[in-house]
């Protein structure tokens, strides 16, 4: 592959991850709640799960709301550049591909255990073009493409 290939893509929509951990954090909330709090550090406790419980439903609300916009996706010789994030072929240490009929995309760098949710994606439109084009990257590369699922940090 000696030259640049553009795909449109967008983010997965993770809606059932969101509605289940949606419904783990309100659990959290309303134990939170209900709990009886007589103590100063048991008081701070409450507010502390609380405020991170709130938080993290605030990401993923944000994330649905935010889901359809399109970016552009670039192969190019040496690295792949997501929206406006370039990776070097050389910090890839593995690429799933997880699902079948709109398939998401996970690029997992050698430094991280987890793949960063910036490094997820969906081909907008070719999607059967794009992923041969990326797996024929990754193997110019030696770089593993996997079919299963992956675990992404928030």
């Amino acid at each position: 592959m000696e030259t640049m290939i553009g795909y449109k893509g967008k983010r997965p929509a993770e809606i059932r991850a969101t509605i289940g951990t949606s419904i783990l954090m309100l659990c959290w909330i309303w134990f939170m709640l209900q709990a009886n709090k007589s103590t100063r550090l048991e008081l701070i406790m409450a507010f502390l799960v609380i405020g991170v419980a709130v938080t993290i439903i605030g990401i993923f609300i944000y994330r649905l709301l935010t889901f359809s916009r399109v970016f552009d996706i670039e192969i190019k010789p040496e690295a792949l550049q997501i929206k406006n994030i370039e990776i070097e072929a050389g910090k890839v240490k593995k690429i799933f591909i997880k699902g079948y009929f709109k398939p998401v995309i996970a690029v997992k760098p050698k430094a991280n255990l987890l793949v960063p949710y910036k490094y997820c994606f969906c081909f907008s439109a070719k999607e059967d073009q794009g992923i041969k084009d990326l797996k024929e990257w990754a193997d110019q590369h030696q770089i593993e493409v996997l079919h299963k699922r992956f675990t992404r940090w928030l």
